[in-house]
């Protein structure tokens, strides 16, 4: 007897959209989470006594409009605090960019009037990119090898639909073949110019911004709808809202309910079995988990092909970044920062990467298994903006930074967790003086840290690397980028598949749209 119309594996962003988009379409749905609270790396949790953060994902920039809309997230209670500037400060300046190209632009001019002179060229040729990546994002990929009617039809469709963007399909692959550096470089002579965009291509990357491909990191940490916003309570607001918008139509989410085995019979996903023992039938299986976790461990090997086995695992996950949570007496202050020359009454985010050197330096030591003697750090204070982090007076810094491979040659992250700490203090003291003897408390997270208390493997904020041949009809794997897997009714909805990470929600909006439309199909 089928219990559930589709049961969730993982109660993340991506699953928690998947299920309230197939509630409100009336199914019946059950999301399960082996941790004791929905979000998966969308949480806000308490790392010290009073002193609360988003613990992975830290900006709902790339949280999608059309979700926010169709979901009526606003209505259950998601709120979000716009902060549209960033700094990147040098030891006695800094520059900021901004949503508005004519502020950017007259930043860039302190620093090089050629270099303004040329953005509004530069500024278009990114738009143009970041235009088609948007495109891209709510398509599902079509296998351009399928052969038969039904493929060649999904596949001219889709070349229908880029009939008039030949100026973006090559800018798109200029990205996706160009370094970060050469990339900006064509535009910019100032090094502070060139570091500020090229910081975009480090984040969630595995090699430094002089590497062939990093451009197209760069323009797709740019790809957001919604400006550069945070939710206030934190990234869990975003995952409550979620739970929330499902529950209300029906969605089911039960927590301390860890996934041991997706069963298939007879070559189709008929429910799940708990590590408990439990075992709880569905018509459909959708697993938020990333691609690894949910073919090499709960699925039996037997019922999947040789090289749908091999594909998954060459599946690249390797994590490169840490967060560092830090509970501070008083705010950091930028010596290089000035309100008057910026604009900005205080620089709440910001990048701290002087120039390009500084970041690909960043990246070379951890070529050979260690880490980052002076790691690029970008320092966000959400209690700025949002008194509910923490206790009156103080607050929180929240630090994405890199570079901090998954293992250490000769070593372990237990023994050098604590010098990583001092090197990332150190580059916050030179640019923030001080800033070291502020803090009160803190919590660091190592990828190893990452993937033992969420389950992603390597700790990669992507579930898996944005290369050129991990995107679009290759991700996760060739012949199964479209949400579906070699299992029938067994599907995909997590940052595995296209468009990969941030919180955006689209991989769990795409795949309850193809778990309906074959839904329909079946009737």
């Amino acid at each position: 007897m089928t219990a559930y119309d589709a049961i969730i594996v993982g109660a993340g962003h991506n699953g928690l959209t998947c299920g309230a988009y197939l509630a409100r379409a009336g199914k019946t749905v059950l999301v399960l989470e082996q941790k004791p609270y929905v979000g998966g790396a969308s949480v806000t949790e308490e790392f010290s006594p009073g002193f609360r953060a988003s613990t992975y994902s830290f900006i709902m920039g790339h949280l999608h409009p059309k979700v926010i809309r169709e979901l009526e997230l606003e209505k259950f209670g998601l709120e979000s605090i716009l902060q549209p500037d960033v700094i990147n400060p040098t030891d006695d300046d800094c520059i900021v960019f901004s949503k508005d190209p004519v502020k950017t632009r007259e930043q860039i001019a302190r620093f090089s009037k050629k270099d303004a002179e040329n953005y509004p060229e530069f500024f278009e040729r990114l738009q143009s990119t970041i235009k088609i990546l948007r495109m891209l994002q709510l398509e599902t990929p079509v296998n351009p090898f399928r052969k038969g009617p039904v493929g060649l039809l999904k596949t001219a469709r889709f070349a229908w639909k880029l009939r008039d963007a030949e100026k973006e399909v090559y800018n798109l692959i200029h990205a996706l073949s160009m370094s970060a550096h050469d990339y900006v470089s064509r535009w910019f002579e100032s090094d502070i110019v060139k570091a500020k965009f090229m910081f975009w291509a480090t984040i969630g990357n595995n090699v430094g911004p002089y590497a062939p491909g990093t451009a197209f990191s760069l323009v797709t940490h740019l790809v957001g709808q919604i400006g550069m916003r945070f939710a206030k309570g934190g990234m869990g607001a975003i995952a409550d809202a979620l739970a929330r918008s499902g529950q209300a139509h029906g969605m089911e989410i039960q927590c301390d309910s860890w996934v041991e085995e997706i069963l298939v019979e007879q070559d189709k996903a008929v429910g799940v079995r708990l590590r408990s023992g439990t075992e709880i039938r569905a018509s459909r299986v959708i697993s938020n988990v990333n691609a690894r976790c949910t073919f090499l461990d709960m699925v039996r090997r037997d019922v999947l092909p040789e090289e749908f086995i091999d594909d998954i695992k060459g599946f690249r996950a390797r994590g490169m970044s840490f967060k560092l949570l830090c509970a501070v007496d008083r705010l950091p202050m930028y010596t290089g920062f000035c309100p008057d020359r910026t604009g900005v009454e205080y620089p709440s985010y910001a990048h701290i990467c002087p120039t390009p050197e500084f970041l690909e330096r960043a990246f070379h030591d951890a070529k050979f298994g260690w880490y980052s003697s002076e790691p690029f750090l970008s320092p966000n204070v959400p209690s700025y903006y949002d008194d509910t982090l923490a206790p009156r007076g103080k607050h929180v810094v929240v630090f994405q930074g890199g570079v901090t491979p998954y293992a250490l040659k000769n070593s372990d992250w237990d023994r050098e967790g604590p010098q990583l700490v001092k090197n990332a203090f150190r580059v916050m003291d030179r640019f923030a003086p001080g800033f070291s003897d502020s803090v009160i408390d803190f919590k660091l997270y190592t990828p190893r840290d990452i993937e033992a208390d969420i389950n992603m493997p390597g700790g990669n904020s992507q579930h898996g690397e944005l290369a050129l041949d991990q995107i679009f009809f290759m991700r996760p794997v060739p012949r199964y980028a479209d949400y579906r897997s070699p299992v029938r009714r067994l599907y995909q909805c997590g940052a595995s598949t296209h468009p990969g990470g941030a919180v955006s929600a689209v991989p769990g909006h795409n795949a309850a749209r193809e778990v309906l439309k074959d839904w329909r199909w079946s009737l």
